[in-house]
């Protein structure tokens, strides 16, 4: 290999090692929780739905904490996120035959 394609290769390859390390993987809750660890949950809209997050973070309903943040948050797709993702709704029907409630 010429020098200069060594070179040309080299650049390549840490340009997209680099690129690799600062993706941010919304699928690993550690990311999520960078900005909204003690974050306080609101209550949802509907006051007949179940409140899954407890005021701490942590969930009153204990089957969730297996899922991922995403696995309900489907609109979140990139961090950093919009910043209007407050307004978007948790659709407990792409898992749940109903719509839990109290």
């Amino acid at each position: 290999m010429k020098f200069a394609s060594r070179i040309a290769f080299a650049t390549a390859l840490a340009l997209a090692a680099s690129g690799a390390a600062l993706a941010q993987d919304v699928t690993d809750d550690a990311t999520c929780l960078e900005c909204h660890d003690g974050t306080e949950r609101s209550a949802p809209a509907d006051p007949n739905m179940i409140q899954v997050h407890n005021p701490e973070g942590g969930f009153f309903a204990e089957a969730h904490e297996m899922w991922a943040c995403v696995d309900c948050h489907t609109y979140v797709e990139e961090i950093p996120h919009a910043e209007d993702v407050s307004e978007q709704v948790v659709d407990c029907l792409n898992c749940h035959a109903e719509v839990p409630t109290k």
